[in-house]
């Protein structure tokens, strides 16, 4: 009672919990991509602010994902048994972990560029 027939992928609200994953995934995969492709040895402060904002995104947009996908899937994808629950799990803390937590990375964007660089 209560369910749609048909197959699941032709449901509306599970073709836009699809989009609204593929849309973060690939704003997340593009920023990430650019902060590799500029990548050195000896970044530039836009090269760090990149990176800073790649690993902010990602962290961001992982959890945002997950939560996502148990949403579009139904509660029994949280079943310990199937893997979302860990995916879940894992995106939600991987947020909280050093020494790219994303506190240290929003501490770090924020920062940037306030100050002037001393007088030479």
């Amino acid at each position: 009672p209560g369910q749609a027939t048909g197959a699941r992928r032709d449901h509306p609200v599970k073709q836009l919990g699809w989009a609204q994953m593929l849309l973060r995934h690939e704003q997340s995969r593009a920023l990430l991509y650019r902060a590799v492709d500029t990548a050195t040895i000896d970044p530039t402060e836009r090269d760090l602010i990149t990176g800073w904002a790649a690993a902010a995104t990602v962290m961001e947009h992982a959890a945002e994902v997950a939560s996502l996908a148990i949403r579009v899937c139904g509660g029994q994808s949280m079943m310990k048994s199937l893997p979302l629950e860990r995916m879940y799990r894992d995106a939600r803390l991987g947020s909280t972990m050093l020494p790219w937590s994303d506190e240290v990375c929003m501490e770090r964007l924020g920062r940037a560029r306030l100050y002037d660089e001393a007088p030479a």
